[in-house]
């Protein structure tokens, strides 16, 4: 559980002080459900609460994790994934001619592409393929295309890798005792799985959740929402990490939850926003995080402590 030995030990590391950022101090009035800003805190027009944290959402791709090649070899990897799950479908019965293959995945996916604003990351890799199959008058079962996305997915998957802090950060946070989760948008749930998986973290977090899972994409505030019903809680005793501040930032503030920006300045989406939105404290380092999280929990009162303690399923 969230200890004030804990808090005070890392505070004062002398390391902090400069890869720590907080928002300007601004009013506040003191309420029934804690302390509560009176100026509106970005563009939802939601406001933020200070007081004790029992769970913290973490962003996956930019926050946890990251594709460690160049943008060339991402696209290779699409491409390997392609003539695997050309192979793969072979196999299985289903045969279709190369070029043709390639050539309707291609346009099933510029027509995911196009209909999600033009950013590959935005399209549902399961709708291009069953879009695909249909054009040559196949339907796979539920099963079968969990299948065939793994395949596909395959040689991206294995090039994500856990960026540095990273686990330390989720380490440090699961022993005091805060739940966590995992929400992300999302080509592909299985996508998020695999690589959550693949980078050692999937038994800290319950539940893992992505927009393909939930048919909505951050900033939805349901996708934060969802969590806190979930685990029971308040979503002001929520903070959310990320690195994107339309989407990580003002989801979290959209649902009444803290947010904590991340690795801000990697993100070229963040430029563009031009203050239009105000995390609650800025780090340049992931494993600083459970200092300001701490920091916040034991400011709440030094009895403070997790209703919900360690997450059950593991």
């Amino acid at each position: 559980m969230p200890s004030v030995f804990f808090a005070r030990s890392v505070l004062n590391s002398p390391s902090l002080s400069a890869s720590i950022r907080f928002a300007p101090i601004v009013p506040w009035r003191l309420c029934a459900g804690g302390i509560v800003y009176t100026a509106d805190v970005g563009k939802w027009g939601s406001r933020v609460r200070t007081g004790p944290v029992y769970g913290v959402i973490f962003d996956l791709m930019g926050t946890l994790a990251t594709f460690t090649g160049t943008r060339e070899e991402l696209h290779a990897a699409w491409e390997a994934g392609a003539r695997t799950l050309h192979a793969h479908l072979a196999e299985t019965g289903i045969t279709i001619p190369p070029d043709g293959f390639a050539r309707q995945l291609r346009a099933s996916t510029e027509a995911e592409r196009r209909r999600n604003g033009g950013n590959p990351r935005e399209i549902s890799v399961e709708v291009v393929l069953a879009a695909m199959l249909q054009t040559f008058g196949h339907t796979l079962t539920n099963a079968q295309m969990a299948e065939a996305t793994r395949v596909y997915l395959a040689p991206e998957i294995e090039k994500w890798e856990a960026l540095p802090g990273a686990f330390d950060a989720v380490e440090a946070l699961n022993t005091e005792g805060f739940r966590l989760a995992v929400v992300s948008n999302s080509p592909s749930h299985l996508f998020l799985e695999e690589v959550v998986a693949r980078i050692g973290l999937r038994p800290y977090f319950s539940p893992v959740m992505s927009s393909a899972l939930v048919g909505a994409r951050k900033p939805d505030p349901r996708l934060f929402v969802f969590v806190a019903a979930e685990w029971h809680l308040d979503p002001a005793t929520i903070v959310v990490v990320g690195d994107g501040m339309a989407v990580d930032i003002a989801g979290a503030h959209a649902a009444g939850m803290r947010g904590i920006l991340v690795h801000g300045a990697a993100n070229p989406d963040n430029a563009a926003l031009d203050g239009a939105e105000t995390p609650d404290a800025t780090l340049d380092r992931i494993a600083d995080a459970p200092v300001i999280i701490e920091q916040w929990h034991t400011a709440a009162g030094d009895d403070a402590r997790p209703e919900t303690g360690f997450i059950e399923d593991f």
